[in-house]
C-alpha cells in the first residue's frame, strides 16, 4: 500500500472551493439599468411590467407570468424573455441580444435563489449601482468645456466642472483653491444654497445615468446623494432661503428637494424633450424651465404645480431667466430669439428680440430691473435695450461658444463672469458712475484664465 505525504493527504481532504455568490447589486444591477429599465420604468412601462426597482422586478407584467421564481430561472419569465431564440419575444427589444456572460450571470442569480442584497427593495435600481473611484489627473492634458459654473455668496469662490469633481477657484487671482473628488463623470449643473457653504452638483454618465448630490464645500466630506437618474440632470437652482433645490435634465423631469435634509418633495414629468436650463424667481415662489420641446414652463416651487406654458418659440428653448421682480420671465432659443411671458405663460406683446441675429441664446440674466443680458454662441456677451429691442452694449467676447454666465455684485459695481467651450473663463466689471444702473456702463476685463488643471 502507498501512503500519500501528509500534506497532500489534508489538501485533498479539504472541500472544494465554491464561487462567491452573485451579488444582484453588484453585478445584476449595473445589467438591469443599462439594458432594462429605460423601456421598464414607472413613467414607460412596456408590457406592463416595471423593473426599476426589485420590489416591482418581483410583479408579473400583462402576461401575468411570474418574472422570477427562485432556484428554477427556466421557470421565471425574465431569464425566459433574455435566453430565447425567438427574435420577436427576446429581450431587450430592437437591440442585440444580451452576452452568453451576462445570460450566464442572470441564470446563477436565479438558481441561487434570486436574492436581494441592496439596503432598500423599493429603491430605484439606479441608485444600487456600484461606485467606482476615479482618480481625476492632477495635470489635464487638454482643456475642457465649462459646462457649469456656480459663484458664492461673497464673491470669492468660483466653482466649475472638472472630470469627476469639482474645481474651485479664486476669482480675483484666477488661481485654483481646491478640488472636490468623487463627482459624477461630468458636471453639468452647479448651484451654491443660500450663497454657500453648500453647493448642489448635477450630473451624470451621458445615456447611461444622472446624480444630484448636495457637497459641503467648506467640508467636502460632508456629503449627501440626493438622486441617481437614467440619465444626466442638467441643471440646479435653490431658493434665495435655501429651503428647496430643483433640478431638471435629460430625463425630461423636474424634481424638488426640501434642504438641508434633501428629502423629495415632488417629481414631475415635465416636458417631452430634455429640460435645458432651470431659473428661480427672486421672491422663491416660482421656477421656470427651458427644453429642446420648444417650450418654457413656470412651476410653484412648493407643489410643482404647473403654472403656466409659454409656447412662442419654433426650436429648442435653450435659456430662460426672471426678471428681478419675478413677474416676467425671459427666455431664448437656438434661432436667436428672446421672448418675455408672464408666470401664467401668457407672452408680452411687441417685446421678442433678436440679439445676436440667429446666433443662439444659451444664458440670460439681467443687470438692474429692466436691462437684459445674453450670453450668445458667436461667443458675446450684449446688453438689450428693452424699448427699442435693439442691443445696447457688448460686455464680453470670447473666442469661442459660449457656456456659462454668473452675474453678481450690486447695482453700482457688477461682476459678470462667462466661460466658454474653450474652457477660458472671463471677469468683466461693469460699473455705473451715476452710481446706478442703467446707465453709461464702464466696461473693464479684470481677469482672464482656463478653467482647467494645470493650465
Amino acid at each position: 500500500m502507498r501512503f500519500l505525504p501528509a500534506g497532500l493527504f489534508l489538501f485533498c481532504c479539504l472541500p472544494a472551493a465554491t464561487a462567491a455568490p452573485v451579488s444582484f447589486a453588484q453585478q445584476i444591477v449595473p445589467l438591469l439599468v443599462g439594458q432594462c429599465v429605460e423601456c421598464h420604468r414607472a413613467e414607460k412601462a412596456k408590457g406592463g411590467y416595471r423593473l426599476d426597482t426589485f420590489e416591482q422586478l418581483l410583479k408579473a407584467g400583462d402576461s401575468d407570468e411570474v418574472p422570477l421564481v427562485a432556484g428554477k430561472p427556466e421557470e421565471s419569465e425574465l431569464y425566459e424573455l433574455i435566453s430565447t431564440h425567438e427574435e420577436d419575444d427576446r429581450m431587450p427589444k430592437k437591440a442585440d441580444a444580451l452576452p452568453e456572460k451576462e445570460i450566464a450571470l442572470v441564470r446563477q442569480w436565479i438558481l441561487e435563489g434570486g436574492k436581494f442584497d441592496g439596503p432598500d427593495a423599493k429603491a430605484a435600481l439606479a441608485t444600487l449601482l456600484p461606485q467606482k473611484e476615479v482618480q481625476s489627473p492632477e495635470k489635464y492634458p487638454r482643456p475642457i468645456p465649462v459646462t457649469a459654473m456656480a459663484l458664492n455668496g461673497d464673491g470669492k469662490v468660483l466653482v466649475t466642472n472638472g472630470y469627476h469633481e469639482v474645481l474651485s477657484w479664486d476669482p480675483e487671482t484666477g488661481k485654483m483653491r481646491g478640488r472636490i473628488a468623487g463627482m459624477p463623470e461630468r458636471v453639468l449643473g452647479l448651484s451654491f444654497i443660500k450663497g454657500g457653504p453648500l453647493l448642489a452638483v448635477a450630473g451624470g454618465s451621458p445615456g447611461r445615468s444622472g446624480e444630484v448630490w448636495l457637497v459641503n464645500y467648506a467640508r467636502p466630506a460632508e456629503r449627501k446623494r440626493l438622486a441617481q437618474l437614467r440619465d444626466c440632470a442638467l441643471s440646479a437652482v435653490s431658493t434665495p432661503d435655501g429651503s428647496v433645490l430643483i433640478t431638471a435634465g435629460a430625463d425630461n423631469r423636474v424634481r424638488a428637494f426640501a434642504l438641508p435634509e434633501g428629502k423629495p418633495m415632488w417629481d414631475l414629468e415635465a416636458h417631452a424633450d430634455w429640460i435645458l436650463s432651470l431659473a428661480m424667481s427672486p421672491d422663491g415662489r416660482h421656477v421656470a424651465s427651458a427644453s429642446r420641446d420648444r417650450t418654457a414652463k413656470v412651476f410653484d416651487v412648493k407643489t410643482g404645480t404647473v403654472e403656466g406654458t409659454f409656447n412662442g418659440h419654433e426650436v429648442a428653448v435653450l435659456s430662460v431667466a426672471f426678471s428681478p421682480s419675478s413677474d416676467q420671465i425671459i427666455s431664448g432659443d437656438a434661432n436667436g430669439e428672446m421672448h418675455r411671458f408672464k408666470p401664467d405663460g401668457e407672452g408680452v406683446k411687441d417685446t421678442t428680440m433678436s440679439p445676436g441675429g440667429r446666433s443662439e441664446v444659451l444664458g440670460l440674466g439681467f443687470l438692474n430691473t429692466e436691462l437684459p443680458v445674453a450670453a450668445l454662441g458667436s461667443g458675446l456677451v450684449i446688453s438689450m435695450d428693452p424699448k427699442t429691442r435693439k442691443k445696447k452694449d457688448v460686455l464680453a467676447q470670447h473666442d469661442d461658444r459660449l457656456t456659462k454666465m454668473c452675474i453678481g455684485g450690486s447695482l453700482e459695481l457688477r461682476r459678470l463672469i462667462t466661460a466658454s467651450h474653450d474652457g477660458w473663463v472671463r471677469i468683466t466689471e461693469l460699473t455705473s458712475p451715476a452710481g446706478g444702473l442703467p446707465g453709461p456702463l464702464q466696461i473693464k476685463e479684470t481677469r482672464r484664465f482656463i478653467a482647467s488643471p494645470g493650465w
